[in-house]
């Protein structure tokens, strides 16, 4: 199983991970708001379908270092979406921002156990349009991702920019 994210279609991406982690513990890093905010957002999740899902992103604390020129007017960017399926501790499902704020697309997580305990992650995100968009969404899942097993592994070590950067340019160089 690669970390890194592909396109299985023109506007479709998958990332298939395996987090050093029970199911359980996985899932409430994916909707605990507390948890979450560790290695990717805060915002609220309501525990239902039809609800709603918050992100309110805050990189400073997940980067000492500060956010590249395209980023930079960004400190604190709170988006919303509507969860279509919510099946603890297995599927979450929602919509998504695009295009500065216009329009949407959707996520899907699926969650499986092993019986070594381990937990994989499947996720499909549909409906981004344009190059640029396609390699910032892959950069930014793979580095989250990348942060959300070292917090499962007991404590974050990366710098999400840092890393983030090195991700859009490995993305950028690979064949979309």
């Amino acid at each position: 199983m690669s970390d890194y994210g592909r396109l299985i279609g023109p506007d479709t991406l998958e990332f298939q991970r395996n987090f050093d982690a029970p199911i359980e513990k996985v899932w409430q890093f994916l909707v605990d708001p507390e948890k979450r905010k560790l290695w990717f957002c805060g915002g609220s999740t309501d525990a239902h379908a039809g609800g709603q899902i918050v992100f309110e992103f805050d990189h400073r604390r997940l980067s000492e270092s500060p956010p590249p020129a395209k980023y930079a007017s960004e400190e604190v960017v709170t988006h919303q979406g509507e969860i279509t399926e919510y099946e603890a501790p297995s599927r979450l499902a929602f919509t998504w921002f695009e295009n500065g704020h216009e329009g949407h697309s959707q996520v899907e997580i699926t969650l499986t156990s092993r019986d070594d305990g381990t937990t994989d992650l499947h996720l499909i995100h549909r409906g981004l349009i344009g190059r640029e968009i396609i390699i910032g969404v892959l950069a930014g899942w793979h580095g989250h991702f990348d942060l959300l097993a070292e917090v499962l592994a007991g404590g974050r070590k990366s710098d999400f920019w840092i890393l983030d950067q090195q991700l859009e340019a490995e993305y950028a160089q690979r064949a979309l």
